[in-house]
C-alpha cells in the first residue's frame, strides 16, 4: 500500500491528510504544503517563527513523521509536530 493517512500530534492543529507515498519527497513536499500554514501562527506564537521553514520526515517504515528545521551555519535543529501514519483503506 501507497497511501497512508497522517494524523498529527493533539497539541498541534493540524487536520489530517491522506497522501500516496509512490513517491517519498512528493509526499513529504505535500504534507508540508498542507501544515504549514496551520503551524506557522502557532510556531510564530512560541516565539520561534523560523521554524515554519522545515520539512517532513517519516521512519523507513512509514509508521510515525514529524517536522524538522535545521540551522545548518548555527548547528541547531528542531523537531516538532509528531504524526502517526497508517495504510490508508
Amino acid at each position: 500500500m501507497t497511501t497512508y493517512r497522517i494524523t498529527f500530534g493533539p497539541a498541534w492543529p493540524v487536520p489530517p491528510i491522506t497522501v500516496d507515498f509512490t513517491d517519498r519527497n512528493a509526499a513529504a513536499r505535500q504534507i508540508a504544503e498542507h501544515a504549514i500554514p496551520y503551524l506557522r501562527p502557532v510556531l510564530a506564537a512560541k516565539g520561534r517563527p523560523e521554524l515554519a521553514d522545515c520539512f517532513f520526515q517519516t521512519d523507513r517504515n512509514l509508521t510515525v513523521g514529524q517536522f524538522m528545521w535545521l540551522d545548518l551555519a548555527g548547528e541547531r535543529a528542531a523537531q516538532f509536530c509528531p504524526a502517526r501514519l497508517a495504510p490508508a483503506a
